[in-house]
């Protein structure tokens, strides 16, 4: 993979036994280089023309990690925060879409900034800017999501309106150990087709503070379950 270390025996025959299979599970212990193994398989998963990958984690912090090391790859990535995440700055600022539409050259750019300019500064635009700001907003971000190679974003952003016409063939994710099975699977009923879950169930398993909701099964995660199932 270009811009990436040697990959060591086990990681390589990692990558290599993922690619033909449509489900895979890949159990590491903590420094393991897992985020970097997952990066590969992605980049190799990219390359086979099937469409763009979704790349999901239960956490931010993993989505943010992960796209990072993709990026490296030189594939193009695109991180999707939730709407409410996009005041909180991290080391991917540039490969957010909502930072990335901002800094896009396009005809549209300059208008959409004067509204965005002018919504920060009013507060609040009158009905007819709101409606034109929206447009060009939405525009803009299709535009840039079609062009991605990569999408990487929460197990809960995979829902995200804004990836409602999408469908994705390839999936993989991350820490699938600590997601909670329905959180997994909105990313999965996306068109999944090969599906490559990456954890360690011998680690921490879903946070569930409902204790009903986790005596009924929510604790078991979906690569847990499918360990069991051999």
């Amino acid at each position: 993979v270009p811009g990436f270390p040697e990959l060591n025996h086990s990681q390589v025959s990692a990558v290599k036994s993922v690619l033909p299979k449509p489900l895979s599970l890949i159990q590491g212990p903590p420094g393991t280089g897992k985020t970097v193994t997952s990066a590969a398989i992605v980049f190799h998963l990219a390359k086979q023309n099937m469409g763009q990958v979704l790349v999901i984690a239960p956490s931010n912090v993993a989505v943010d990690q992960l796209t990072e090391k993709i990026s490296a790859t030189g594939l193009r990535v695109v991180r999707l925060c939730a709407k409410s995440r996009e005041a909180v700055s991290s080391s991917i600022d540039h490969l957010t879409l909502h930072r990335m539409v901002m800094s896009l050259d396009t005809p549209d750019k300059e208008e959409l900034r004067k509204l965005q300019a002018l919504k920060e500064d009013q507060g609040e635009l009158v009905t007819a800017d709101e409606r034109k700001f929206r447009q060009l907003k939405a525009k803009t971000e299709r535009e840039l999501l079609q062009a991605a190679d990569v999408i990487c974003t929460t197990c809960v952003g995979a829902g995200d309106p804004r990836l409602a016409s999408f469908r994705f063939r390839q999936v993989l994710i991350d820490e699938a150990t600590q997601a909670m099975e329905a959180e997994c699977l909105i990313g999965i009923v996306m068109g999944a087709k090969q599906l490559v879950l990456v954890g360690d169930h011998q680690q921490l398993g879903p946070v569930v503070m409902c204790k009903k909701a986790a005596k009924a099964g929510l604790m078991q995660s979906l690569f847990e379950r499918l360990v069991l199932l051999g």
